[in-house]
């Protein structure tokens, strides 16, 4: 119920704001490291491809709705010293708020913060099997999970730097959901293009 709610509010959020003639929309597209907070997981690259809309709100005010496809992967050690592998193919929707700082006549700085929901269509893990009397054998195969364990929600945070048509990208983001595999943080740089 909750997710339907936080599902609902990002929606609305993007078809309830006022046009304007400076409102522009983009793609955006970059590599991400992604880590699970759960015990002995490490970095491990991923990327992310998707567009962006902008909206001017008010002054130096903006929302931005972004619909972003993401790969992300994580690894970990087992205690029994095996390694653990996970990976997941995302539709992500974040909502950003984002304050806009003129640099000069050609360069801004843009401060962005905001909810954001991911849906996990697909993606690939380790399983280890256990045989009575001939040892552990692992494999790697497409994980199934039961459909709400397929979305996530947390928080983005970043900053950009803009000129007329290019945007440059740090952001970070943390999962605020704990299962199926624990809560996530990810670091993520990329390059956009404003139409």
């Amino acid at each position: 119920m909750k997710i339907k709610q936080i599902l609902l509010c990002m929606l609305l959020a993007c078809f309830i704001l006022p046009a304007s003639a400076q409102n522009s929309w983009g793609i955006v597209g970059g590599g991400l490291f992604s880590k699970s907070l759960s015990r002995d997981a490490r970095f491990s690259l991923g990327g992310y491809a998707g567009g962006m809309y902008d909206v001017h709100v008010k002054n130096s005010w903006y929302v931005q709705p972004q619909l972003l496809f993401t790969y992300e992967e994580f690894r970990s050690k087992t205690r029994l010293g095996t390694d653990s592998f996970f990976s997941k193919f995302n539709l992500e929707l974040p909502i950003l708020a984002s304050y806009n700082v003129a640099l000069n006549n050609k360069w801004n700085l843009r401060i962005n913060a905001g909810p954001y929901l991911s849906y996990a269509m697909f993606g690939r893990d380790k399983s280890i099997d256990y045989a009575y009397g001939n040892g552990m054998h692992s494999s790697l195969g497409w994980w199934h999970q039961d459909f709400p364990d397929h979305f996530t929600y947390g928080g983005r945070a970043g900053v950009s730097l803009e000129s007329e048509h290019f945007i440059y990208t740090i952001d970070g983001k943390c999962s605020l959901r704990k299962r199926p595999f624990g809560r996530s943080v990810s670091l993520s740089a990329g390059v956009g293009y404003k139409f």
